[in-house]
Order: C-alpha cells, then structure tokens, then sequence
C-alpha cells in the first residue's frame, strides 16, 4: 500500500470524525447552554422578587444556624476581651502571683 494513500485516507478518516463529533456535540451544548441560561435568569428573578434563592425550610434553618454562630462569637469575643483586660492589668501592676497549687523556690 502506498503512504500517500495511508496519509490521505486518515487525514479524510480524522476530519469525518471531528465533523461527526460536532454535529453530534454542538446540539447538546446548545441545549445545555439554553438550560443553564434559563436556570440562571429564574435564580435572578427570584432574588430580585424578594423570595429567597433556596427553598425556604432550608433557607429558614440556615439563618437559624448563623444567628445562633453569631452569638457565640460574640461571646468568645467578651470573652478575650475580658482575658486581654486581665492580662494588661497583672502586666502594668507588675505583681506575679503564683497560680494555686504551684510552689515557689
């Protein structure tokens, strides 16, 4: 067999497959990009409507959750406060009183 004839016919082999392959593909992300634009302009006229993007149920227990985070951390952060101001206080008093339980030398 001849090499040029090889390099024609898998030149001839290789373009039928793209051609196929975009023929086949191109459809489905035609209706894929359609699927995706539509889904993103409903999320938006939900959002812009005042209705929550997520079902409410779940969306309810998530604003739950994060009220219920945000008051922890504004505990935990009286709660360092609170520490720094004890540590200031014994660092400018200069005391260095031993916990209990400690001996001295």
């Amino acid at each position: 067999m001849d090499m040029d004839l090889v390099v024609v016919f898998s030149f001839v082999a290789l373009l039928a497959l793209i051609i196929t392959t975009g023929i086949i593909v191109f459809p489905i992300s035609r209706k894929l990009g359609l699927f995706l634009e539509q889904a993103a302009k409903e999320r938006a006229n939900r959002i812009a409507g005042g209705q929550p993007a997520i079902a409410t149920p779940v969306a309810d227990q998530l604003i739950q959750l994060m009220s219920g985070l945000e008051e922890q951390v504004g505990r935990l952060a009286e709660r360092q406060a609170f520490t720094e101001r004890l540590l200031e206080e014994k660092a400018q008093s200069g005391a260095t009183k031993e916990l209990p339980g400690t001996h001295g030398p």
